[in-house]
């Protein structure tokens, strides 16, 4: 009786509480706006193509989504670094049907002169009730002083380091783009013991990762250092990853909002006659 009592309240029960509210996992998602990137290099002269990405939308799923870019002010300035979206209202757009991606250009001004690197940001914003911007709204583009560049959809080469020498000295480093992905390089026509150097400052605060690897098939031993600018104008030592042989270096470190960091690649020694290549990037996320 006892056994027979416990299973009838088990039913009774089973019976009695209401069902979960789960979603539907046949429903599909809400389909969702986002940048593609939201770290983007480039130089004077050198357009720039952003791409936004439609998120959640199942394969068959006929969207209709509209939204609406503007150009926003930083270092650089409108109509002299670059050609600014219509203002107030920017510049709309939309991806319908079966589209799943829309590319965005945004001209850039080719300076007679010579000026630091300076930055501005393309903001994103829906221009329906339907259409929800999903992460955030601003992808920030930096403008480097006219340097060797390999273009690409979404983000340009993720270093400009216009190759050999120039790179060589914390002056003229080149820039280095949080989050985009891998710097190819080398140490062609140098010799060892040679410096490579990058530069970049972040928008705010955080953690960086910075990772380096050694591409040269079985030789040369290459080290990673990290230095922020002092208040004395002067690069100090910050962090290190100096592993033995052609194993891969790790840097990771909080950074604090508007300083200038300096990364350096370190041909450390040789095993070989192969040209040092290296491949670097630093994820800030």
């Amino acid at each position: 009786m006892r056994i027979v009592s416990k299973s009838a309240l088990f039913l009774f029960l089973l019976c009695w509480v209401p069902s979960a509210s789960y979603a539907d996992i046949k429903t599909p998602q809400a389909a969702t706006l986002a940048w593609d990137t939201l770290s983007v290099a480039t130089a004077e002269g050198v357009d720039v193509w952003l791409q936004i990405n439609v998120v959640g939308a199942g394969t068959s799923e006929q969207v209709d989504l509209k939204y609406i870019y503007q150009t926003a002010g930083q270092m650089a300035t409108p109509n002299d670094d670059y050609v600014p979206t219509n203002w107030p209202n920017g510049t709309k757009g939309a991806i319908t049907g079966l589209q799943r991606v829309a590319y965005i250009r945004i001209q850039i001004i080719n300076n007679t002169y010579t000026e630091p690197i300076e930055t501005f940001q393309v903001v994103l914003r829906s221009d329906s009730a339907a259409t929800v911007i999903s992460g955030p709204a601003r992808a920030t583009v930096a403008i480097n002083p006219s340097r060797l560049m390999i273009p690409v959809v979404g983000h340009l080469e993720s270093c400009v380091h216009v190759g050999e020498p120039a790179n060589n000295t914390a002056t003229t480093a080149g820039m280095i783009a949080l989050n985009g992905g891998w710097c190819s390089s080398d140490f062609k026509n140098e010799q060892l013991l040679a410096v490579d150097y990058y530069s970049l400052t972040p928008s705010r605060n955080g953690t960086i990762t910075i990772q380096l690897e050694n591409t040269t098939p079985d030789q040369h031993n290459l080290q990673l250092y990290l230095y922020y600018l002092a208040g004395n104008g002067q690069y100090q030592f910050y962090r290190q990853s100096t592993n033995s042989g052609q194993q891969a270096e790790l840097i990771t470190a909080p950074i604090a909002v508007n300083t200038s960091y300096l990364i350096s690649v370190y041909w450390e020694s040789a095993s070989g006659a192969k040209l040092p290549t290296y491949r670097l990037k630093a994820d800030f996320p």
